[in-house]
């Protein structure tokens, strides 16, 4: 895997039992960039999660993602992720 991370958002709050909400970027299109089934790192570059789904409209997007309960995370934590261009067939 490469490690190229890119900071994709800000943690927002817990939903549910073992779940999160992130507050994406704005200026990052994920119609070209799949986020969906990607691990999440947190500022150490630790995994805390994976990205279930982008919600929100395109003005304001969120990802829910699942977190592991042995980290703490705190409001406004930055979250990354590893994501590369999708391919597209001609």
């Amino acid at each position: 895997m490469k490690n190229n991370f890119n900071e994709i958002g800000t943690f927002t709050k817990n939903v549910l039992k073992d779940k999160i909400l992130i507050k994406l970027r704005k200026d990052i299109n994920y119609t070209t960039y799949n986020i969906i089934g990607k691990s999440i790192y947190n500022e150490n570059k630790q995994k805390i999660g994976k990205i279930l789904d982008v919600l929100g409209n395109v003005n304001e997007p969120y990802a829910l993602a699942t977190f592991d309960q042995n980290f703490k995370i705190t409001y406004n934590e930055k979250i990354f992720v590893s994501y590369e261009k999708r391919r597209f067939r001609k």
